[in-house]
């Protein structure tokens, strides 16, 4: 089946989606990402905070391993690294994995009293996992609370691009450390 999106600059996206109803609901759900990243890019606060972030959390959805990480914003980039414990996932086990990721936070005006919603698109590197390739896209939702901590969901995936494309997903519990400069 082909969908035909079009942009208001008069270019098309053809999205080639199969018949499995999966790709159908990723493909959709990538598509509303898109546009809630478009609509909150419009509402965007200028930033030139920088931090640093240290976060720990679980895998979900293809397994339930521990994660560690730590990161580095300045003006709503981020470098970051990230480390998975190594056990049991969807595809058979896997060692621990070390992906590196730079990724652009968009974060909205349209939080309330301290807590505010913020959303990540950017490319990470792993060069061990059984669930995606080497080099992926990464996405992310989460909220800040007062600047002090963030609760983010995080999502790695090549889009098709290698295989296996099974995905990485996890929850973190991030802090917000200031810098000591």
């Amino acid at each position: 089946m082909r969908v035909l999106l079009s942009i208001s600059t008069g270019m098309s996206l053809v999205l080639l989606l199969g018949a499995n109803r999966f790709m159908k609901k990723t493909a959709y759900l990538v598509a509303l990402f898109i546009v809630v990243i478009i609509l909150a890019g419009y509402s965007m606060k200028s930033s030139a905070d920088s931090f640093s972030t240290l976060g720990i959390g679980t895998t979900v959805i293809n397994s339930t391993l521990k994660t560690a990480e730590v990161g580095f914003n300045y003006n709503s980039w981020e470098l970051q690294g990230t480390l998975i414990e190594k056990g049991s996932t969807k595809n058979g086990p896997q060692d621990y994995v070390k992906i590196a990721s730079v990724s652009r936070l968009i974060e909205p005006s349209w939080g309330y009293m301290g807590v505010e919603p913020y959303f990540r698109l950017g490319l990470s590197y792993n060069p061990a996992s059984n669930l995606v390739g080497t080099s992926n896209f990464k996405l992310g939702i989460g909220v800040d609370f007062n600047e002090v901590f963030r609760v983010e969901y995080t999502h790695h995936s090549s889009a098709g691009i290698h295989s296996p494309n099974t995905g990485i997903d996890y929850v973190t519990i991030v802090y917000r450390l200031p810098n000591p400069w």
